[in-house]
């Protein structure tokens, strides 16, 4: 079953705060030195441009758990396995963190080896290990600095990745929608991490997202009873990101599908949605279904995963942008400032140019734009859903936050304004003569 870096963090806090735990001090030792990997790392690949006390205090806190961690030898257990799981998933997205996710994922390993010092603390007499009291206060420490600098929701994020089981899930006897999508964001990781994820990958994911945000739509206008138009704008949004990428072109040829790519991994995504709410039911079939709380539950999960699909996607359009990988007729570019002479003989004679820098602004806005539709709509669909235990507690927390601030209300409106407006305004021979690819 997928999982995800805040499960993992979770499940050891859960171990560690319970009125009984069931461990010994080798075992908390353990899981200290494996935090105390996971946080030397993130502090070695910088918190902040420049040194700052939120720099110094996390380099510190991984040097006092380096060192708490070898005051008994390793002889493993619960606490060590989750802890060690947790610092190998640290280390090995650290080439696809940023400063904002690795600040969110030290806040959070640092909570963590606070519960597991004051557990190390019940487990020895009074006065023994002062190793583990240096964790706790620096463990404190970064977390008040975290309350006057919070990680950001773009930034935890990372948090809430899902990270998919061992081996081929297709050959797993039951594959669920959650392992779907924890297999499409690690066959995008593979294609950007190759150089290999190309506009028929990008068009593939975001008709995906499409797909899964109408379902999610209209299942949460069943469970709540409300109309379900407005939950489909932001089906409406990810359709515009697909039209706003057919004005691009990367030059290559078509080849064989790799069967473990991102194309396929699309596919099975949108055939388990569909499985979840077929095409053609309509919100009151849905109500009258046996399954309706479950399969909600089932289309929140996949949901909360629509914002993380939009940072693989922005993080691939950035890359675009700095490479001229992609290509495009110069009338079909916004217009530039200043535009150099070879520019302006070019929109003449409608020639294809190499698309850099802001030539790729109008595609970056509208999958961001994407993104926060989706935030909204997953906070709808989790409040719709029965309580019950969710796999991305972490990231609905996050939503609620960022669809409750002020202002969001009025920011949600003006991004589902704008898709209406962008979707009656754009010109379209490229929209009409080329298609998204079958993963629609």
């Amino acid at each position: 079953m997928a999982t995800t870096l805040q499960q993992l963090l979770d499940g050891l806090t859960a171990r560690a705060t319970a009125p009984q735990p069931a461990a010994t001090i080798e075992d908390v030792t353990g899981a200290v030195a494996h935090l105390g990997r996971a946080l030397t790392g993130l502090a070695h690949d910088g918190l902040t441009p420049t040194d700052s006390i939120r720099q110094r205090t996390a380099a510190d806190l991984a040097a006092a758990c380096t060192t708490a961690g070898r005051l008994w030898p390793h002889t493993g257990g619960p606490l060590t396995d989750l802890a060690g799981t947790a610092a190998d998933l640290t280390g090995r997205d650290h080439a696809l963190m940023g400063r904002s996710h690795r600040w969110a994922v030290t806040v959070e390993v640092a909570e963590v080896a606070d519960h597991c010092a004051r557990l190390g603390r019940r487990l020895l007499p009074q006065a023994a290990a002062p190793e583990l009291a240096t964790v706790g206060e620096l463990a404190v420490a970064v977390e008040r600095i975290a309350q006057t600098d919070p990680p950001t929701a773009s930034g935890a994020v990372i948090l809430d990745r899902l990270v998919p089981a061992a081996g081929d899930p297709r050959a797993a006897a039951q594959l669920t929608i959650l392992d779907a999508s924890a297999a499409l964001g690690a066959a995008i990781d593979r294609a950007q991490d190759n150089g290999e994820f190309t506009l028929r990958d990008f068009r593939a994911v975001v008709a995906a997202a499409e797909i899964t945000s109408r379902s999610a739509g209209t299942i949460t206008a069943a469970a709540t009873g409300n109309d379900a138009g407005p939950l489909l704008v932001t089906g409406l949004a990810w359709q515009l990101a697909g039209r706003a990428s057919t004005v691009f072109d990367d030059g290559r040829p078509t080849r064989p599908t790799d069967p473990h790519g991102v194309v396929p991994w699309a596919r099975t995504l949108v055939a388990h949605v569909r499985a979840q709410v077929p095409v053609d039911t309509d919100t009151a079939a849905l109500r009258d279904r046996d399954h309706l709380a479950a399969a909600a539950g089932r289309m929140q999960q996949v949901t909360t995963q629509l914002p993380v699909l939009a940072d693989q996607l922005t993080a691939a359009v950035d890359r675009w942008s700095r490479t001229g990988q992609l290509y495009a007729n110069a009338r079909d570019l916004p217009p530039m400032d200043n535009m150099p002479e070879h520019r302006v003989a070019a929109v003449i004679a409608g020639r294809h140019v190499q698309a850099r820098g802001d030539d790729l602004d109008r595609l970056r806005q509208v999958v961001g734009r994407a993104a926060e539709l989706s935030t909204g709509l997953a906070d709808a669909l989790h409040c719709a859903t029965p309580a019950g235990p969710s796999a991305h507690r972490h990231q609905a927390h996050l939503y609620a936050q960022e669809t409750r601030a002020p202002g969001a209300a009025e920011r949600l409106l003006h991004h589902a304004q704008a898709v209406h407006r962008d979707i009656t305004t754009i010109r379209s021979p490229h929209q009409v003569a080329r298609e998204v690819p079958s993963s629609r």
